[in-house]
């Protein structure tokens, strides 16, 4: 633990729960913005009859800070784990974490040699493009551990991982094709979800099946749903993130071609269809952008950006009243994004004032059966966060 400075009650960086029947240590890694002296996922595992530690960190710098009254940087941190361990005595240590967390459970999982790790969303390099740790680690020097791929490869005997992502992540699937080759790794990936993979698997009463099979023996339901296979498929998932490279460099025939690819092999690449729609509305052929992220919506309907991308093609043809419509749809989706909300009031600053009322008819309509704006049929991906 961690003494608060104001003289308050200590903080709870990390705790330790002892099972004297048990064999088996989880340790279990705070995703970010986890409240001090709270936990992610310590309601999910609080009925298993094993060994675990919970640990979390002040800040989203991806544990760089360490965990405090464990230890102040990586290092301290993995020998603080080691030193539990000793007293423990467990004969097998499994890691587990999502997005921040995954990256945590598959850096010191192999710190400390964990024989099981179960990393959903995580970054296996820091700082890429459009990354969660980009955003929040605006200023930081680089680290030793921000590429996990040195360590990762490093053979070890009878080492599983795990990693479980969402396809619509373009950074997290090619955080997970980056490793999947390695020995001990299998990656599983689902379709039209995005990073919130747990709060997904929640929604479908999959979350915890899937967390007592991995506390049983290390492994994974055999299907879980809305299973993909874009890795699996050719190289549908290496001609998507090459297409969106390009795009991102300006090559956009070359970027419109591999990301065609894709999708000829993978129609449910809901992330190539909207790469295809954000070219064709660079190339202002706005009919032909619309469609494509109307396609991309159908896969994804929870998509915000996917919304928004369709707001700004429908609004370069002129169709004030439902451009509103699918801003509003974008915001209703992140409801916190300040940059999705400011866009919608530049938008409603830009259009007439007859754009509202028009707005307001179509999302009562919900756009008719199969329209983008009606969701019944495919879960909501938004589900609240886990405890």
């Amino acid at each position: 633990m961690s003494a608060d400075p104001s003289g308050n009650d200590p903080i709870e960086w990390y705790r330790v729960e002892r099972h004297p029947d048990s064999d088996l240590l989880v340790i279990v890694f705070s995703h970010v913005s986890e409240k001090p002296g709270r936990f992610s996922f310590f309601g999910t595992f609080r009925d298993f009859k094993v060994n675990k530690l919970f640990l979390n960190t002040p800040r989203n710098h991806w544990y760089r800070e360490g965990v405090p009254g464990l230890g102040d940087d990586i290092d301290a941190v993995a020998e603080g784990l080691r030193i539990i361990m000793q007293e423990i005595a467990p004969r097998t240590v499994m890691c587990v974490g999502n997005s921040m967390g995954a990256h945590a459970a598959l850096l010191f999982g192999a710190l400390i040699n964990a024989d099981h790790i179960l990393a959903i969303g995580p970054e296996t390099i820091l700082n890429l493009s459009g990354s969660r740790s980009r955003s929040f680690m605006v200023g930081q020097a680089p680290c030793v551990h921000d590429d996990l791929l040195p360590l990762l490869e490093q053979p070890v005997a009878d080492r599983r991982i795990s990693i479980v992502i969402g396809e619509s992540d373009a950074v997290d699937l090619e955080c997970a094709r980056r490793v999947a080759h390695l020995p001990g790794v299998t990656v599983r990936t689902l379709r039209s979800v995005g990073h919130e993979v747990p709060a997904m698997l929640q929604r479908f009463d999959a979350w915890r099946p899937l967390v007592a099979r991995f506390v049983r023996d290390g492994g994974l339901p055999p299907l879980l749903p809305l299973e993909g296979h874009i890795m699996s498929t050719g190289d549908a998932a290496d001609a998507l993130l090459e297409g969106r490279r390009l795009r991102i460099a300006g090559k956009r025939e070359a970027a419109r071609a591999r990301l065609k690819h894709c999708v000829t092999l993978y129609p449910d690449a809901d992330v190539a269809h909207d790469e295809i729609g954000q070219i064709e509305r660079e190339e202002g052929a706005f009919a032909k952008a619309e469609a494509a992220h109307r396609l991309a919506l159908r896969l994804a309907p929870d998509r915000a950006a996917y919304h928004h991308h369709l707001a700004m093609a429908l609004e370069a043809q002129g169709r004030a009243g439902e451009a509103l419509a699918a801003y509003d749809q974008a915001c209703s989706q992140e409801p916190g994004n300040k940059f999705l909300a400011r866009c919608r009031e530049e938008a409603r600053g830009r259009l007439p004032p007859s754009a509202e009322a028009t707005a307001a008819s179509i999302e009562r309509a919900a756009w008719g059966a199969g329209g983008v704006f009606q969701k019944e049929e495919t879960p909501s991906m938004s589900a609240p966060s886990l405890v």
